[in-house]
Order: structure tokens, then C-alpha cells, then sequence
């Protein structure tokens, strides 16, 4: 089976949207008077690829990318975690920021998995 270099393009893209977006939710903006999580500057560019994925590609293998995007996610959110638990070095003194910033991750992949489940 040969994969075209602009599928793997697109594909690279709509992943890392999808990752980028659910670390940068962590931060909250405001545009136009409105809080809201910083990931709204990316979240939907996903769904453009993911549109674009479905129009050229075919709906098969769009739904393989998604899936492909949100287990690449799991993988970042399980190392996010990870590195929570494991113990600090003595000159690391932003655990608590880490964590702050960070420890959400695991809801907010969950949030946009639903998110997803709920517009396909």
C-alpha cells in the first residue's frame, strides 16, 4: 500500500492540532470580551483537516486518523501524567506549576474525545 507524502502531511498536522490544542486548553484567553481556553486557537483547525481528510480521502480513512490522533494523545497525556508522579529533581522547584498546568490533561482529552464522538 503507498501512502502519499501529502496524506502523511495532512495526517501530521491533524495530530498535532489535536495534542496542541488539548495541552494549550490549560490557558484561559479573551477575545472579543470572552473567556476562553487558549486550545479555541487550534481546536478548530482540527476539524478542517479532519473535514478535508473525510473529503479527499474517504470517510474510512478519516475515522483511522481520528483514532490514530486521539491514541497519539493518550500517549502525550500518559507521559503529562507520568511525569507528575515521578519525583523532582532538587533543582526543579515548578512542580506545583507543572502540575497547576498541566494535571489537567487527562479531562481535557476526554473533553475533546466527547467532543468528537459527539460531531461524527
Amino acid at each position: 500500500m503507498s501512502v502519499s507524502y501529502r496524506f502523511v502531511i495532512v495526517v501530521a498536522l491533524f495530530i498535532t492540532c489535536l495534542i496542541t490544542a488539548n495541552i494549550i486548553i490549560a490557558k484561559q484567553i479573551i477575545i472579543l470580551g470572552l473567556i476562553l481556553p487558549a486550545g479555541i486557537i487550534i481546536f478548530p483547525l482540527s476539524y478542517i483537516i479532519g473535514d478535508i481528510l473525510t473529503e479527499v480521502y474517504g470517510y474510512q480513512q478519516a475515522k483511522r486518523v481520528i483514532w490514530l490522533g486521539f491514541a497519539c494523545n493518550l500517549v502525550a497525556v500518559t507521559a503529562i501524567w507520568i511525569g507528575s508522579l515521578l519525583p523532582s529533581a532538587p533543582v526543579f522547584e515548578a512542580q506545583a506549576a507543572y502540575d497547576r498546568i498541566l494535571g489537567n490533561t487527562p479531562r481535557f482529552l476526554l473533553a475533546s474525545f466527547l467532543a468528537y464522538l459527539a460531531t461524527y
